[in-house]
């Protein structure tokens, strides 16, 4: 049987000493703290991986490492996701700290500041919920940089981005379609106000934006899937005027599900509305075109905007 070193053993000090020791000389592993991190912020393995560019088992065997370093479990399968433990939660405050400062570090002493023009595109639904953190972390961390921003819809700013208007964009990605660095994914849902649904077969009045658009075409082919006779009562610009339409209660529209405001109701199948898609965000640059210089920024984008609670649903 083994017993702990009583206060008489003499040499119970020299254990304990040993102790504290290594326990001052041990040092949490960088990347595993990153890829912990994104897997919080992606909400799991799959797209953790695509961000990393790592394999899903080798993030897997990060966590593990890291799990086994803290001597903590840190991750649960949540409802569609994996979300942290209570303890996962208290070392996601500090590995985002630990993150932060080493980024920041490598980035001053490396002595690689950007500066110069950057015209930066970001999708109009950012804009009153991230953009403010988005924009003011890159003006912290790159001060010298003059950034010119253009906040559009996202066809319009990766056409502009096509057209060389625009150097780096953020906005939605459609399947089929793999450009760009995956950020984050959303869901599109329905959008109700103060208004009484029509019932089948009066048509359903909607708010749209112009298209080509990806929530039109979504509204559209889920309404015709299940024979719901539709009708295109405003169409407006920008989500804002959506937004605007749906809260007076003008039509119903469809959001992304951090874009609906709190006096919306979002509808579902137990109101006989189909399942729309999800989307995903990504950062573009122009294909055989970008600037080796802006690489820095790319990376800093994909780190900065991960690090941005935001709704995940992978």
């Amino acid at each position: 049987m083994i017993s702990s070193p009583s206060r008489c053993d003499p040499g119970a000090d020299y254990i304990a000493f040993k102790d504290e020791q290594t326990m001052r000389q041990s040092n949490l592993d960088l990347d595993l703290l990153r890829s912990f991190v994104t897997v919080v912020d992606t909400g799991g393995f799959t797209a953790a991986s695509e961000r990393l560019y790592r394999t899903q088992s080798s993030v897997s065997v990060q966590i593990k490492r890291l799990e086994d370093a803290v001597g903590q479990a840190l991750l649960e399968r949540g409802k569609g996701k994996t979300i942290p433990t209570d303890q996962g939660e208290l070392l996601l405050s500090y590995a985002r700290r630990i993150l932060q400062l080493n980024d920041e570090t490598i980035l001053r002493m490396s002595g690689s500041e950007m500066q110069g023009e950057l015209r930066l595109g970001v999708v109009e639904y950012l804009a009153p919920h991230r953009l403010p953190e988005i924009i003011s972390k890159l003006r912290s961390t790159y001060p010298r940089l003059d950034l010119r921003l253009k906040i559009d819809l996202s066809r319009r700013l990766r056409s502009d981005l096509a057209e060389d208007k625009l150097d780096v964009v953020i906005a939605a990605r459609h399947e089929p379609d793999t450009e760009g660095t995956p950020l984050f994914y959303e869901q599109l849902c329905w959008a109700v106000g103060p208004m009484d649904i029509p019932p089948p077969p009066i048509p359903l009045p909607l708010v749209f934006l112009p298209t080509p658009c990806f929530y039109r075409e979504a509204a559209i082919k889920a309404l015709d899937g299940i024979g719901r006779p539709w009708s295109s009562a405003v169409t407006t610009m920008n989500i804002s005027g959506v937004q605007a339409a749906v809260s007076a209660g003008l039509a119903v529209g469809v959001l992304s599900q951090t874009s609906v405001l709190p006096q919306m109701k979002v509808l579902g199948p137990d109101k006989r509305f189909p399942q729309l898609p999800k989307f995903c965000v990504a950062v573009f640059t122009k294909q055989g075109r970008t600037n080796p210089s802006t690489q820095p920024l790319i990376e800093f984008i994909v780190k900065e905007i991960g690090a941005i609670p935001i709704l995940n649903l992978n």
